[in-house]
């Protein structure tokens, strides 16, 4: 593929990831708001709401393995556009739903069929040349954290202005120009590598397959990464917009406020996502993960002790460096463990560890709000420090010697 063709794609498919991840983030601050218009009250509100957040990425753990490897087989950009038409589909319905049970339905069917951060990566990551990779996917972590910043703070402001479902519809719209985007900008050029095809079922398929990329690679010390530092942050997910209700007053624009944290942390995510990765291709991502880890763990902490809504500020600041750097340096490891022709099972899994960890931590984290609204943050905090030690087992040298690592 030409300098140009690559390039052009990695910025269509960068304009379709912003629009996508704005939509999707948009209901980011609404959740625990939105169920108690469904009648959710009490002590259930944060349980209802680490189950809300945790839905989708249950479908998503045993769906996303799979659309990686099909994607190997039938191409990247299919994958993208699956993702996001099924998503202004789903986020639609979203808009109508009556009861807490609706939500659910509609949540876990969104985990099963969408996935637009994975299906992008996997296209990008694929056509890019590979003492490239990890700037240019710093680069489309840059529209991700910039769609997750402006997102929740237009859903908060949509939320006060009309409605909760009207945020819903707004997402809706915004996935299907993304996907037109994808279906008129991005051109694929897609040759499946030639791989013999294993016998058996598609469960032993999908083992043979897996066992195969993990096979002299590290490949499964950084997936380990992936979910390890995923959990510590996403078991306070669902605390935050209880917290931000506690600090502020009855009549103060809470949606806007919840959704104002998670434009500040998106905003200094994309800053960092691209300087970090360029930093990992041209010295190693070891030191910069191991940084970017343990100030994590910091900025979960902070939120713990935070007293008022600016203390909330500043933690975000902080969380919104690290988790730039951490997902930027991860993708271009995996991508450097992925055989050739194999990105797409390669993402596929890092999808499994995401979604996992995206399952576990909110589902963790809303019962032990339902005690103590700074026990999940605290929680978070130890894990996501504990994960820092185990980022110092990856090797000193540059990307382009991992994928020939022996653990």
């Amino acid at each position: 593929m030409t300098t140009r063709q690559w390039q052009r794609n990695l910025w269509g498919t960068w304009a379709a990831e912003f629009l996508a991840l704005m939509g999707f983030s948009a209901t980011t601050p609404l959740w625990a708001y939105y169920i108690q218009e469904l009648g959710v009250s009490g002590d259930a509100v944060a349980r209802w709401s680490g189950i809300i957040i945790s839905a989708p990425a249950f479908t998503m753990a045993v769906m996303g393995p799979i659309w990686g490897m099909l994607s190997d087989r039938y191409g990247r950009k299919v994958m993208v556009m699956r993702a996001m038409f099924g998503g202004s589909v789903l986020l639609g319905l979203m808009g109508f739903a009556r009861t807490v049970g609706d939500m659910v339905v509609l949540r876990l069917l969104q985990g099963a069929f969408t996935g637009t951060v994975a299906a992008a990566t996997t296209l990008v990551a694929s056509t890019t040349p590979r003492e490239r990779l990890g700037e240019t996917l710093g680069k489309l972590q840059l529209a991700v954290f910039l769609g997750q910043s402006v997102g929740p703070v237009t859903g908060g402001l949509i939320a006060d202005m009309f409605s909760y479902r009207a945020t819903f519809w707004m997402t809706a719209f915004y996935l299907f120009i993304a996907g037109l985007l994808m279906l008129f900008v991005v051109n694929e050029d897609f040759t499946p590598v030639s791989h013999e095809t294993p016998s058996g079922s598609l469960g032993q398929r999908v083992r043979l397959e897996i066992t195969a990329l993990f096979a002299g690679s590290m490949l499964g010390l950084v997936l380990g990464l992936r979910f390890a530092l995923r959990l510590g942050m996403q078991i306070s997910t669902p605390l935050l917009p209880l917290l931000v209700q506690d600090m502020l007053p009855p009549n103060a624009l809470r949606s806007s406020a919840a959704g104002l944290l998670a434009t500040v942390s998106g905003v200094f995510s994309a800053i960092a996502a691209p300087i970090v990765g360029r930093w990992g291709d041209r010295h190693g991502g070891r030191i910069p993960l191991t940084i970017a880890t343990f100030v994590m763990a910091g900025a979960i902490g902070i939120q713990a002790l935070a007293s008022t809504y600016w203390m909330l500020l500043v933690a975000q600041v902080f969380l919104g460096l690290a988790v730039g750097g951490t997902l930027s340096i991860v993708s271009a490891y995996i991508g450097h463990c992925a055989p050739e022709g194999k990105a797409g099972a390669a993402y596929g899994l890092d999808t499994l560890a995401t979604s996992l960890s995206n399952a576990i931590g909110p589902t963790v984290g809303g019962w032990l709000g339902a005690t103590s609204l700074s026990l999940p943050f605290y929680v978070g905090c130890v894990a996501t420090a504990v994960s820092g030690f185990f980022v110092l087992k990856l090797p000193k040298d540059n990307f382009r010697t991992y994928a020939n690592f022996r653990s």
